[in-house]
């Protein structure tokens, strides 16, 4: 039996109140600029999405980054307003994790300890319960049941504390020691989610650099692989992606989220846009597939659907399928036959693998079914198939 998991994921706010003087170039979410257009907000802009679709969720997710430079005001700003988001959506609760502009390790408060802003939010940060929330700050994880979903939460951030690593994210080998204990001593789930705020691995992509990998990523997303099927959702790079985790046996997805609001820079900002993504998790035991939904952010018109080519993201993404691309092509061929065309929705009800493609592999299948089987695909407005079928090209 299949159920669907959703979540809504909003990563990298970077808010910041304009009074503080935050540079237009640095900040496109103002906390002291509530009652603009929803279309000049993207908060307000998408709290009018919900609405205006009636979406909903099951957990909120934001992987860090709240705030930029570490603004008490903004903490204070974005923690309530993911309260009332999760609220809109009927969430059932809320996953973050910190961020390195979170925590106040460059001392723009010299009065304060680096986490002081984010120990005195209420309700507690990360998790509303507060011994969830001590268990975090005390050993740098902790786990959160929302739902039927286990979600490891993880501070990538925590020796950014000391100013020793300030450049890149760590999972301590005391805390991978004690995840490991917890994982393996525990009842197992059926839906495994990490969320932390730096890659586990290597994401060069676009010259944004390679230096800045969470330490003992790897060794991290090895021992996922040795206690179940887990996604891992990050934020960090303001660079959205979706691909398998190196590893030789049931890696982990990884999602890359993007950016909700905060500056795009450099040949990053000639492909990716601002993003809010709602993910549909198919829990089809052993593993995880599912489909992802998302939107960027258009100043003056607010949240929309878009359309998009490679290097870009898509406004429609799958992962999980376990099927190999040229077996699904032939399958796809042999299931349109000698019709002229067939519309991509019949071809994913009769082969649901279809949805679960992640945008390298939906590429391949269309190229191998053009030049194999002499099927061509029409686009829908998305850039999403919307048609296929030999006499189409």
């Amino acid at each position: 039996m299949t159920s669907t998991f959703r979540l809504a994921v909003l990563s990298d706010l970077h808010a910041a109140p304009k009074s503080a003087n935050a540079a237009a170039t640095d900040v496109k979410l103002f906390t002291d600029q509530e009652h603009i257009a929803a279309t000049e907000h993207p908060i307000g802009g998408l709290k009018a999405l919900i609405q205006r679709l009636g979406l909903s969720a099951d957990a909120v997710v934001c992987p860090g980054d709240m705030t930029n430079k570490a603004n008490a005001q903004a903490l204070v700003y974005v923690w309530k307003e993911l309260h009332e988001i999760s609220s809109q959506l009927g969430a059932s609760g809320i996953v973050a994790t910190v961020g390195n502009h979170d925590v106040d390790s460059r001392g723009h408060s010299p009065d304060g300890f680096p986490r002081e802003s984010l120990m005195r939010l209420v309700p507690p940060f990360p998790a509303t319960d507060q011994s969830l929330s001590d268990r975090y700050w005390a050993h740098g994880f902790c786990f959160q049941q929302v739902g039927s979903a286990r979600f490891l939460v993880i501070n990538t951030c925590w020796l950014h504390e000391a100013r020793d690593e300030l450049e890149r994210g760590v999972i301590t080998d005391y805390s991978l020691e004690r995840i490991e204990k917890h994982l393996t001593t525990s009842p197992k789930s059926s839906l495994n989610i990490a969320v932390c705020h730096h890659h586990p691995h290597v994401h060069s992509d676009l010259k944004l650099g390679v230096d800045d990998v969470i330490r003992n990523g790897q060794r991290f997303l090895n021992m996922l692989a040795d206690n179940g099927q887990w996604m891992v959702i990050h934020g960090h790079k303001h660079h959205p992606k979706i691909e398998y985790a190196q590893g030789e046996f049931r890696q982990p997805i990884v999602l890359a989220s993007g950016s909700f609001s905060g500056r795009l820079e450099g040949d990053n900002a000639l492909v990716s846009k601002n993003y809010f993504h709602i993910i549909d998790i198919q829990r089809t035991s052993p593993r995880l597939a599912g489909q992802v939904r998302s939107w960027n952010w258009i100043p003056g018109l607010g949240w929309a659907e878009y359309a998009s080519t490679p290097p870009g993201f898509p406004s429609r993404a799958g992962f999980g399928s376990s099927t190999a691309v040229d077996k699904l092509a032939q399958e796809v061929a042999s299931i349109i036959g000698s019709r002229a065309a067939i519309r991509w929705e019949e071809l994913t009800q009769q082969q649901p693998e279809l949805a679960f493609l992640m945008p390298k592999q939906l590429r391949a299948l269309i190229s191998d079914l053009r030049d194999t089987h002499n099927i061509h695909t029409v686009y829908d407005d998305l850039n999403y198939p919307k048609q296929m079928g030999p006499e189409l090209s």
